[in-house]
């Protein structure tokens, strides 16, 4: 018995031999195919040539018996006459004894003296004359079939008349031709589709036929029937081109080749079983270390790391018992350490999601009143970017560590921590009062906002949480912690610094969910439309613009405020999209509006990320471009907090869109951060007064002075006043004392369809 391990290594062997075994036999095999292929096509190609001759020398054929028919006598007498009914018996004698299927008799001109077809049907004489002169095949659709013509001339001496002889190809031509050519032929036209002849059985003919119906290649249908092509085309005298598809079976080629197969193959199998039989006679010198080395490795999977592994033996399986035996201490260490790592957070020593999961669910399965909370720190992803990922991450470790003192001292037996991941932390508390968490909760966010001192520096972090009821507020743990996440965004938005999640604010974020997911769609799809408000002269009343308002209706949702989707646009980026559609809406209301002898302007909203894109001033002039539109007639608005997030590159881009000819206007003007000393140097043409300024300016002075003062500074700044929201005529009459330019609002008209606009307008 061969003693050392590796010398049985030579059990490899077994293996290289059946690799060679089968890479030689799908070696032949593919050579043999190759072998085939080629020698089909080259029997293709000579069956080509034979065919083209074959039909050469038929007409040669046909020729010579049409010429003896043109010199007898007694037919050239015939047609001198006149004699029709002894042409009419020349010809069918004639036609009786070479086996022809037309014969048509013509003068001179062309017109019909006798003839077995209509004489409309054939290819014009001068035609047929050309090819006989050319000595070429002369072929033509006559009938829905395809003869082989013809023509020679009758002479008495002079000419006196042509004969056409006519041989239909059909399928028993084909036929004929086949055994000649040594290849099925099949004749046919493309469009429509039509099979003329073919050698073909029944059912490939049919299968060919509606391939050519359905317009499908001829490849397809090769594929199918397993045969090799050759095809080639001839034009008709009539112009209609005929393919002729030649084709040979390659499962018949092959077949010669399947006794080499199998015999290398009863080769390779006789090998194989040979090499498996040393196989298992190998396998079986070395089971028995192995079977005692895989029963160890049972009891090491199932976690039984006491038992110590043994060997006697002093070849490589006991040197690989050894090993084993010391992987089992490696092991049983290592899976200590790994277990807790899995529970627990790296950074902060503290449980992590999954060990959040894991105590949740039994909570969650005995509805044992609890309440969770999630605290993050606000922006935490700047400041990590700003002081670097190392500063960050001490930065987390002092926050965990805060936490678990709060713990200590305010909850120490009634709650649970734990580190959901980035700079999210969990709180389990083990009751579901309101009051007590609210207090607990007010006492930590005490500590968490001051300063943290991190090598001699100080830092400053914002915080927020969200809590949510366990049971009342979800029953599942996906619905839990989705729950807990939008509280605790609805606390950032609404600058609380914790939020309770309230019934319904679920629902509200998976409809933000559902309206992200159809956004994109909305224009392709044609949800989306314009209406118009309009804007009138303070003065006169009369009307002199209008503000265009995007509308969103979709099947499921329903109707879609802007201030829905605007914001989610923004975010997911596909406010672009959207902007393109309403400034070229926008640009064909214009055009509408020319064409019905308008002349007015019209204000589109652009959002933050609009303004401060470098395509934006491009993008404009390119429309008016395309719809030939003057730019003063569009008026770009824009908001004050859109300038203020970063002043200088918007102040840029307002002044690229001024010198290409565009208006500019601030909308909502008074609600946002922009400073007196921002607003001189925008390159705007117009202010406009936010509602919430206008709708109570008749009983609240307060209003009246910021509107009044507004309009004095936008008149001395040459700025051009709209006041939005007026709803009634005393607010109009105060607006018209303070010298308003413009006027928006439901007292003159809410928001109007395109074409119903251009009504109000005309009569206004």
């Amino acid at each position: 018995m061969i003693q050392r391990f590796s010398t049985r290594l030579a059990i490899l062997v077994v293996g290289l031999l059946a690799t060679a075994l089968l890479l030689a036999f799908v070696g032949i095999q593919w050579a043999t195919d190759n072998q085939v292929e080629r020698t089909v096509q080259r029997e293709l190609d000579v069956s080509s040539r034979v065919f083209t001759e074959l039909l050469d020398t038929r007409a040669s054929q046909l020729q010579q018996a049409a010429q003896v028919l043109a010199d007898d006598f007694g037919f050239r007498q015939a047609v001198g006459t006149g004699d029709k009914e002894t042409i009419i018996s020349a010809l069918v004698n004639h036609g009786d004894r070479i086996g022809t299927d037309l014969m048509v008799l013509q003068d001179p001109s062309g017109a019909e003296i006798a003839s077995t077809h209509a004489v409309n049907h054939l290819p014009s004489l001068t035609t047929m004359a050309d090819a006989m002169a050319q000595e070429t095949t002369q072929l033509a659709v006559i009938e829905g079939q395809v003869f082989q013509l013809v023509t020679v001339p009758v002479k008495a001496p002079k000419l006196i008349a042509w004969a056409t002889l006519g041989f239909v190809v059909n399928d028993a031509l084909a036929s004929e031709l086949q055994r000649l050519a040594n290849a099925d032929i099949t004749l046919y036209l493309n469009q429509p589709a039509k099979l003329f002849a073919s050698s073909l059985a029944e059912q490939p003919q049919q299968q060919l036929l509606q391939q050519l119906r359905q317009q499908s290649s001829v490849t397809a249908w090769q594929q199918q029937q397993q045969l090799a092509i050759e095809q080639r085309q001839l034009v008709t005298l009539d112009n209609n081109t005929i393919n002729v598809l030649l084709s040979t079976s390659m499962a018949s080629a092959k077949a010669e080749f399947s006794k080499l197969r199998w015999q290398i193959a009863v080769v390779a199998v006789s090998a194989l079983l040979l090499a498996i039989a040393l196989a298992t006679w190998m396998a079986r010198s070395v089971s028995e270390p192995i079977r005692r080395l895989s029963y160890a490795a049972n009891r090491l999977r199932e976690g039984d790391y006491e038992h110590a592994i043994r060997s006697e033996r002093k070849d490589e399986f006991g040197e690989l018992a050894s090993t084993f035996d010391q992987m089992r201490v490696a092991v049983s260490e290592r899976e200590k350490r790994i277990s807790y790592q899995a529970s627990h957070d790296l950074l902060t020593d503290l449980p992590n999601r999954r060990e959040v999961i894991r105590v949740l669910t039994p909570r969650l399965a005995s509805r044992q009143p609890s309440s969770l909370l999630i605290v993050n720190i606000n922006r935490f992803r700047e400041l990590n970017d700003r002081v670097g990922q190392k500063i960050g991450d001490q930065l987390l470790v002092l926050v965990a560590q805060r936490i678990q003192h709060w713990h200590k001292e305010q909850l120490p037996d009634q709650a649970w921590l734990a580190r959901l991941g980035g700079d999210e932390f969990v709180i389990l508390v083990d009751s579901d009062d309101q009051a007590l968490v609210d207090s607990a909760l007010e006492n930590l966010m005490q500590r968490l906002q001051q300063p943290w001192l991190l090598d001699h520096t100080d830092y400053v972090m914002q915080f927020s949480a969200g809590a949510v009821a366990i049971p009342s507020d979800g029953d599942d743990i996906d619905s839990l912690l989705r729950r807990v996440q939008i509280s605790r965004r609805i606390a950032v938005q609404e600058k609380h610094l914790w939020h309770w999640y309230m019934q319904g604010e679920d629902e509200q974020h998976m409809r933000q969910l559902a309206i992200l997911q159809h956004l994109k769609d909305a224009v392709a799809e044609q949800q989306l439309n314009l209406v118009l408000q309009p804007k009138v002269d303070c003065v006169s009343g009369r009307a002199v613009g209008a503000e265009a308002l995007l509308r969103w209706h979709h099947p499921v949702l329903g109707h879609v405020r802007p201030d829905e989707f605007i914001p989610l646009a923004e975010q997911s980026g596909e406010i672009g999209r959207l902007t393109r559609w309403v400034i070229v809406e926008a640009f064909s209301v214009l055009n509408k509006a020319e064409n019905a002898g308008i002349d007015m302007k019209l204000s589109v909203n652009l959002s933050t990320v609009d303004l401060l894109s470098d395509t934006l001033p491009k993008l404009l002039s390119d429309y008016v471009d395309q719809f030939s539109a003057n730019p003063s007639s569009l008026m770009l608005e824009i908001t004050e907090s859109a300038v203020m997030q970063d002043p200088e590159n918007a102040i840029e881009r307002l002044q690229q869109l001024k010198q290409r000819g565009f208006m500019v206007s601030i909308d909502d003007y008074g609600t946002g951060e922009s400073s007196l000393a921002q607003l001189k140097r925008l390159p705007v043409d117009e202010l406009k007064i936010d509602r919430s300024f206008v709708q109570h300016l008749p009983n609240d002075e307060r209003d009246q002075i910021i509107v009044r003062s507004t309009i004095q500074l936008a008149r001395e700044l040459g700025l051009k006043t709209v006041a939005e929201g007026v709803e009634d005529d005393a607010s109009w009459q105060l607006l018209q004392s303070m010298a308003c330019a413009e006027l928006q609002g439901y007292y003159f008209s809410k928001p109007l369809p395109i074409e119903e606009f251009f009504a109000w307008y005309q009569s206004h």
